[in-house]
């Protein structure tokens, strides 16, 4: 029998397991000998993706876009919370806002099981506010080696960051995002 990932909070939320510690709330590092001889033990400690909790609760959909939405589209300042910022950097990116990878946003989403509902929600938000969600797709395929027909791109309203040589960042990315520069 297949045992189900999904439990139901005290709220009555759905939840499913951490995909780094699968629901056990441990983070396991197996024991490994350093470089210089050094042994280090086996060593167990409370997940630090889900905080030893092993599941994440269904995100709040309706607050995530209220925490990025700002008076004029997308917020200019990052969202706090994880979930959001992740909305926010990913809109930013597949608007065109923000081209360049968005690393630290997925970090701090790691081991969420609910970031491909997160990934949909950003791309709608993307396209409600840049009238886009293909500028960093078109953008990377370049990059990647592929070759971006001009009949694809014909009535489609992509920003110049899409274009290879393009800018890849507003005057808005935060410096928490700098290292996404280099």
């Amino acid at each position: 029998m297949v045992e189900s990932n999904r439990h139901r909070s005290v709220t009555g939320n759905t939840m499913e397991n951490c995909t780094r510690c699968k629901g056990t709330g441990i983070s396991v590092r197996e024991a490994f000998t350093g470089t210089k001889g050094q042994v280090f033990p086996r060593e167990e400690r409370a997940c630090p993706f889900c905080d030893g909790r092993g599941t994440f609760e269904a995100p709040d959909y309706a607050a995530i876009v209220k925490a990025v939405k700002g008076r004029k589209g997308l917020r200019s300042k990052r969202p706090d919370e994880a979930r959001a910022y992740y909305v926010w950097r990913f809109a930013r990116f597949h608007g065109g806002a923000d081209v360049t990878l968005p690393m630290m946003a997925t970090f701090e989403v790691t081991g969420d099981p609910y970031v491909k509902h997160l990934d949909v929600l950003a791309e709608l938000v993307a396209q409600r506010v840049f009238g886009t969600d293909k500028a960093a797709a078109v953008r990377w395929a370049h990059a990647m080696g592929h070759e971006v027909s001009d009949s694809y791109l014909k009535g489609q309203i992509l920003p110049a960051s899409a274009r290879p040589g393009g800018p890849v960042a507003d005057s808005l990315k935060p410096m928490s995002e700098a290292l996404e520069l280099i």
